[in-house]
């Protein structure tokens, strides 16, 4: 099932620097809470293992589901937001080169134009 599909079935509510949120409100967290609360979350998953009986239950309890879907949906919202931001930083690099050649361009015109002789712009117009 899909994590997304789970937690809103769930009702997950993942508590953060901001109180408790819904995976949409997580959305909203800074890159800064996001990492602050998968570190927590991600403490909270190696408390869980670290329980010396654990091994004698045959499945994992409830909270170590909770516990793990919230890591999940974190990781791949901490994942998303940091690609779109690589896109547009990437997008605003080749605009900027894109500009800079374009005033490259225009200044090589200008300077050409300077250099042609006054019949010769004379015979351009038109």
């Amino acid at each position: 099932m899909d994590i997304y599909k789970e937690a809103l079935m769930l009702g997950l509510r993942v508590t953060t620097p901001k109180g408790p949120l819904s995976v949409e409100q997580l959305f909203q967290l800074s890159m800064t809470d996001l990492k602050i609360t998968i570190k927590a979350i991600k403490k909270s998953l190696k408390a869980s293992d670290d329980d010396e009986l654990d091994f004698l239950e045959e499945s994992e309890s409830k909270v170590d589901k909770l516990i793990e879907l919230s890591f999940n949906i974190l990781k791949d919202i901490y994942i998303t937001k940091k690609d779109a931001a690589k896109t547009l930083r990437d997008a605003a690099a080749i605009k900027e080169n894109n500009q800079k050649i374009l005033v490259e361009i225009a200044r090589r015109k200008e300077l050409k134009i300077t250099q042609i002789s006054d019949e010769e712009l004379e015979a351009m117009l038109k």
